[in-house]
């Protein structure tokens, strides 16, 4: 019986987040694609130079809410109130970096796009594109540390829904800014910085009394102090 609940769990944790995970490709996929077609090669040359800053950012939330999530599982299940703690300082860390991409976007985004190698006929566009990106990044970081606590908190179907729910606005929007709007680059980068922000809101969901764990409310609270 154990044997078999533990298998139940594997499959119900992982399915979810593999179809979240391939949510997130398509959404990769399509903006790709508007960004081609309505920008020309130069959208997307300034589009490919600029995504290693969104992963570096996306990698950073991933790290800590996965390190920090995991951790907080453990100790949810071992029953004691460190799990306070954990959120607390997932959220401190995640803002920390929050605020160094901040300023790197406002003050060097020029050099970045320098270093990344992009020439006159993109420099502009690419900048455009990475400074919206770190402007951004505390919604990345932020929904990146909750998708991983929600997802261990017993509410991994909610954590596919966000992640679902904010790549299909980010096509959507996409569309919407690129075509309809003729926003440009901004308009793209914008409709991912959008998505975070929605996905975030879905999460929001989870912190009702009824859903949250009393564990997690109080973790919740902890970063206040």
């Amino acid at each position: 019986m154990w044997k078999s609940n533990c298998f139940k769990e594997f499959i119900k944790y992982s399915s979810t987040n593999v179809l979240g995970t391939i949510g997130l490709s398509c959404y990769i996929l399509a903006d790709t694609f508007f960004v081609s077609k309505g920008l020309g090669t130069n959208g997307l040359a300034a589009l490919n130079l600029s995504v290693p800053i969104y992963s570096f950012i996306n990698g950073i939330g991933l790290m800590i809410g996965m390190g920090a999530g995991t951790k907080y599982a453990i100790h949810i299940n071992q029953g004691d109130n460190y799990t306070n703690k954990i959120f607390a300082n997932a959220i401190y860390f995640a803002s920390f970096f929050a605020c160094i991409f901040i300023v790197i976007g406002i003050f060097f985004s020029d050099s970045v796009v320098t270093y990344l190698g992009a020439d006159k006929n993109i420099s502009s566009m690419t900048q455009t594109y990475v400074r919206v990106i770190l402007l951004f990044s505390p919604a990345f970081l932020l929904n990146n540390v909750m998708l991983c606590f929600i997802r261990n908190d017993k509410a991994p179907q909610l954590s596919m829904s966000a992640m679902i729910g904010g790549s299909l606005s980010n096509v959507i929007l996409d569309y919407i800014f690129i075509f309809p709007c003729k926003m440009g680059i901004f308009g793209a980068v914008f409709a991912t910085g959008l998505a975070a922000i929605i996905s975030i809101l879905i999460l929001l969901s989870h912190f009702t009394p009824k859903k949250i764990t009393s564990v997690f409310h109080r973790a919740r609270l902890a970063k206040y102090y």
